[in-house]
């Protein structure tokens, strides 16, 4: 027997221009005023200034959300919401940002509508799962309820992301595929799925037009598609407990972990690895073991970076494995590997 477990999505809005239905969604549900919350450098954009500035109900700006979503600043966005006497959320931004948001429903209340308009490859608005940080530690809530409520892909959100953050979050979105086809391998909807997010992010996260934009945007969405039922691997789950303790972004953790983690995979998975080489057949990388190619496609988008850019040594070994939660077999050789 299969499981499949649907999100409570309400809906995803997708293509260029997608973002002019908001003040319709908005009016919908009969709300009158809005918590936008994003962060600083968003919030500078002119992509966020067109948004608000065609807004057709009031609204308040809380642009204090920064990296790994620190339990103070969720706090404050709940007191910004509750003194502003603010009816629904608009979530403009990345994973933090999105995240943040989920968090501050879960602990005020999760019946306030939630859209979101993500400007990275986070997928996090696909997601009932959000991640805070308490005192250096990554901690995280998964409750159905959370799930944002309306989904907004617009291409037009990622002209001014970095290069960097973009394709990096592109490389979280690619891990998010592969490690769903490795713990989920009799879901054959999960599996579809995964295969078509890694095709896509293959032949569109170098490019930077509007279609290469909304490919990513789409395989973002695909790679999460069966999130409920599909457990990350080593790859993501070393990515938690470095990221917030050595202040890593997640895309660049994966950066760092996924090609390793392929690699010992594909001692394990030989099926898996295949479906893997088949989806990006038809790519600049078609012809490599599939762990080579995403280290290429890394190395190829200037991402490649090291645990030790970071200041992580073999001495942190101890302190990785003991936080890191459903660890394989072969845990302890992974890390020895990983920080040499």
């Amino acid at each position: 027997m299969i499981e499949f477990n649907y999100l409570p999505i309400d809906k995803v809005i997708y293509g260029k221009n997608s973002v002019s239905s908001i003040n319709s969604q908005i009016e919908r549900l009969n709300k009158k005023k809005a918590l936008i919350v994003t962060g600083s450098s968003v919030s500078k954009s002119n992509f966020f200034a067109s948004i608000i500035n065609s807004l057709g109900i009031d609204y308040v700006v809380f642009s204090d959300i920064t990296q790994h979503s620190p339990i103070e600043e969720i706090e404050h966005g709940i007191e910004a919401y509750r003194n502003n006497n603010c009816d629904i959320l608009l979530s403009i931004g990345g994973g933090s940002v999105i995240d943040s948001s989920k968090m501050l429903r879960h602990y005020y209340d999760v019946n306030i509508p939630h859209l979101v308009v993500p400007t990275t490859l986070s997928a996090s608005e696909f997601s009932h799962i959000a991640g805070y940080t308490f005192d250096s530690v990554k901690n995280g809530v998964r409750d159905k309820a959370i799930t944002p409520s309306i989904i907004f892909i617009d291409p037009a959100a990622a002209k001014e992301t970095p290069d960097n953050l973009w394709r990096s979050t592109g490389i979280r979105s690619l891990d998010h595929a592969i490690e769903t086809i490795f713990s989920n391998r009799e879901s054959e909807l999960a599996i579809i799925m995964a295969l078509k997010a890694i095709e896509k992010l293959f032949n569109n996260l170098q490019g930077k037009d509007e279609d290469n934009r909304l490919e990513c945007f789409k395989a973002a969405w695909y790679s999460y598609f069966d999130v409920f039922d599909s457990k990350m691997g080593i790859s993501h789950n070393i990515g938690k407990v470095i990221g917030s303790k050595w202040e890593i972004p997640h895309g660049v953790t994966s950066c760092m972990t996924l090609p390793l983690a392929m690699k010992y995979y594909s001692r394990y998975f030989k099926k898996e690895m295949s479906q893997i080489k088949t989806a990006i057949a038809n790519t600049r990388y078609a012809n490599m073991e599939p762990w080579i190619a995403v280290e290429k496609l890394i190395d190829d988008l200037q991402l490649k970076a090291k645990p030790s850019d970071y200041g992580l040594s073999l001495n942190d070994k101890p302190y990785i494995f003991e936080n890191l939660k459903d660890k394989p077999d072969w845990a302890d050789d992974f890390l020895t590997e990983f920080l040499s």
